[in-house]
């Protein structure tokens, strides 16, 4: 048997060239596994975000709502937002509301200040502030954002010493209205939501939505005029009132639900969005369909529902 001394060109270079393909599979890796590492830490910093809402707000709601002599005054606007709209009969849901300080702020003299949405379509979900924020931007931004990220003064004033990059907003609303201290709490957080700044399309609302309860599917109108993608959230904002001059939804419907796009197609009838979860069925627990108002949300990075309050 002949035995060779030593390796060929061709040969040297064949393995160069398979080692290459290996290293280049390997090499191509690192991208995909950066951006998971990416979306791992922002899901956890969101996460955290919405845990220390939540313990605050339970904290919050206790001391100024359960125990106060005067109650918070987001608190009476669960029974009617304003003067005209239709008052809660003790087994429906309460209205819905948004406590929001940051936003509330930043959207000072404006329509929306009060209201969910951009001016001038607007929801019927009232936006409150909280009493101990007041008028104080600073105390507004410390409160509302995730605490791991702010370093303050010798008094208490948020330093801009590092990225204040995660903040968050409450939406509260009693599933009987009866029950005066029993509510849902879900906490929406935002990633890279500005300070005292509120730009235009932040809130987009759509009217005249049709919803079909039990279904995944939802389309927007006009088609190719919807900034959207995979991954963000939506809200089921359907509020009826008749005082508003818009029909939608139907008596006692007061909706404040979430939804996550899942896939999104541009068709002939419009934009059409793949939601998940499949769409709620109203309290009334009729599965019609029914027109509703839907709001875009930017920015959000995640919505936690978190376990009810209660009057303990």
């Amino acid at each position: 048997m002949y035995l060779r001394k030593g390796l060929s060109l061709v040969e040297v270079l064949t393995a160069i060239f398979i080692m290459g393909l290996g290293v280049i599979s390997i090499l191509t890796l690192f991208p995909l596994g950066a951006m998971r590492m990416g979306q791992a830490f922002r899901d956890e910093r969101s996460a955290l975000a919405a845990y220390n809402a939540d313990q605050f707000f339970r904290s919050y709601w206790k001391t100024y709502v359960v125990e106060a002599t005067t109650p918070d005054p987001f608190f009476s606007a669960l029974d009617q937002p304003a003067l005209g709209m239709p008052p809660c009969l003790p087994h429906e849901a309460s209205y819905p509301v948004v406590v929001d300080p940051m936003g509330y702020l930043a959207r000072a003299g404006q329509q929306n200040q009060n209201w969910l949405g951009d001016t001038p379509t607007l929801t019927r979900i009232p936006r409150c502030n909280l009493k101990i924020v007041g008028n104080n931007p600073l105390a507004a931004l410390a409160l509302c954002s995730l605490r791991d990220g702010v370093v303050a003064d010798d008094n208490g004033n948020p330093l801009p010493d590092r990225e204040l990059r995660y903040n968050f907003l409450w939406v509260v609303q009693r599933p009987t209205n009866a029950n005066r201290y029993y509510a849902n709490l879900t906490v929406v957080v935002f990633d890279r939501r500005a300070h005292m700044y509120a730009p235009p399309g932040s809130e987009q609302v759509f009217h005249g939505i049709t919803f079909a309860p039990g279904q995944t599917r939802l389309v927007l109108l006009p088609r190719n005029q919807v900034e959207i993608r995979s991954g963000d959230w939506i809200m089921d904002a359907t509020v009826y009132d008749p005082t508003s001059g818009i029909t939608l939804g139907r008596p006692g419907m007061r909706h404040a639900h979430f939804y996550r796009v899942s896939a999104i197609t541009e068709t002939v009838g419009g934009t059409q969005l793949e939601v998940q979860p499949p769409l709620r069925t109203p309290a009334d627990g009729n599965p019609a369909s029914y027109l509703g108002t839907l709001v875009l949300l930017r920015g959000v990075s995640g919505v936690f529902i978190r376990s009810p309050l209660t009057g303990n």
